[in-house]
């Protein structure tokens, strides 16, 4: 949970305690958020802001156990215990609560400016963690499965970026292995990644687009300052679009990153009527490429090396990296931009055995789990039901993104006939099955 999200809600939570609010009912964010969802409320939020918001609902709502209404205190103490606090952290605590009881006995009041001061670090603040390589890769693993170089990678970037030393990484592999995912469970856990969909950028000029300066824009100026930025299928981004005077915008596109990466102080000109000029200083900002890159593929077909990652037998270590002259030659990469890339990773298609795997996994990776935890329900699929959902997702690259879909469409027509069960038993096979407590077709 984000710091400023943890601040919110133990603030409002340890203030109805003090109010003598320990037994109030409240109720669980999960059935308030699906309620939301199914009235349409939010249609018109992208699919990020829409991912980022059933993120922290979904973690919000492991403090009710599955029930859909719990007491204040019943909540807070949940929320106590699924909080990890260091020794140092427990005094900070203890003391604070010690003073509010001397308070108390002795009938004197702190001032208020010291009180404030005394929160100005809590033991909730995320920058006091100290975030190993090995921390990183360990909460990546509950959330991608195989995909060991990729994680690595990404955790020693990550601490690197923490530490202020900026890289550049190109991750490189099918849809729905997971490239992408890797940086989608990051952002839960560091706010400054940004994700940003590469072929929605155009180039500075094109009014009523998305251009490379609204990534920094469009955010706090704190944040800018120390941003990772992931761009998801850069490789579409860097192929050749011609335009009628024979101009390549990509290479214009490209242009414009390029200033990014050298590190220096960028000038950014808002648009409209109120345009002004933004300097951002890009010494710490860090970029993450993520793609399939099939057309750089297709363009060294005739060439005898295979990248690797479109084998689907074949294990992490054997996959074969893309070299920075394949992408000079066959992607439509600036050497300029190329040349400033510290790392590529390439990340093999995941199988069929890998995705059914993943459906049975007690780890957070699991859509079931996922699904189980948002509606407080337990959910029952069936191993056949689990064989064609991993045989469709492997094969046509649609990743766990699809098998989530299709079991949440049939866990939606179930919540239909009878929302108010808690056990569902789902299968895309007819069978039946007589004696279950499930609330079966």
């Amino acid at each position: 949970m984000l710091r400023e999200k943890a601040f919110d809600f133990w603030k409002t939570y340890i203030g109805l305690m003090t109010k003598g609010g320990v037994d109030v009912t409240m109720t669980n964010p999960a059935v308030t958020f699906t309620a939301d969802a199914k009235a349409g409320e939010y249609d018109d939020i992208s699919d990020e802001e829409y991912y980022e918001l059933l993120d922290f609902t979904e973690e919000l709502a492991s403090f009710w156990k599955k029930n859909r209404e719990a007491t204040a205190g019943a909540v807070l103490l949940e929320a106590l215990v699924n909080t990890d606090l260091s020794l140092s952290e427990t005094d900070k605590l203890a003391q604070l609560l010690a003073e509010a009881s001397e308070r108390k006995t002795y009938k004197y009041i702190k001032p208020e400016p010291e009180f404030e001061t005394t929160f100005d670090k809590t033991p909730f603040d995320e920058g006091e963690v100290e975030w190993t390589p090995q921390m990183i890769y360990e909460y990546l693993d509950e959330n991608v499965y195989r995909q060991e170089n990729a994680k690595k990678a990404a955790a020693i970037m990550l601490y690197n970026h923490l530490k202020g030393r900026r890289r550049n990484m190109i991750l490189a592999g099918p849809t729905g292995c997971g490239k992408t995912e890797i940086w989608r469970s990051l952002q839960k856990r560091f706010p400054f990644i940004k994700i940003v969909n590469g072929p929605q950028i155009a180039c500075d000029g094109w009014k009523g687009s998305y251009h490379v300066k609204d990534i920094f824009l469009e955010e706090p100026a704190e944040k800018v300052k120390k941003m990772l930025i992931v761009i998801d299928e850069a490789d579409k981004l860097f192929e050749p679009s011609i335009g009628s005077a024979g101009v390549d915008y990509s290479r214009k596109i490209q242009n414009e990153f390029l200033k990014i990466m050298d590190g220096d102080k960028v000038d950014f000109v808002s648009e409209g009527n109120d345009a002004k000029k933004t300097t951002i200083d890009c010494s710490h900002v860090s970029f993450v490429f993520c793609g399939s890159f099939e057309t750089l593929l297709q363009n060294r077909e005739d060439k005898p090396a295979t990248i690797g990652f479109f084998q689907n037998t074949a294990p992490d270590e054997e996959a074969e990296s893309i070299t920075i002259e394949d992408l000079v030659e066959y992607g439509n990469v600036r050497r300029e931009i190329a040349g400033r890339i510290q790392q590529i990773v390439a990340l093999n298609a995941l199988t069929v055995d890998d995705f059914e795997h993943i459906l049975n996994s007690r780890k957070q990776m699991s859509p079931i789990r996922q699904l189980e935890k948002l509606y407080m329900v337990n959910l029952s699929v069936d191993d056949k039901t689990k064989r064609i959902l991993a045989e469709k997702a492997a094969g046509k690259n649609l990743g766990c993104r699809y098998m989530r879909s299709q079991i949440q469409s049939m866990l939606d027509e179930k919540m239909f006939d009878d929302p108010d069960c808690r056990n569902f038993k789902l299968s895309l096979v007819e069978e039946k099955e007589e004696g279950l407590p499930w609330c079966a077709a």
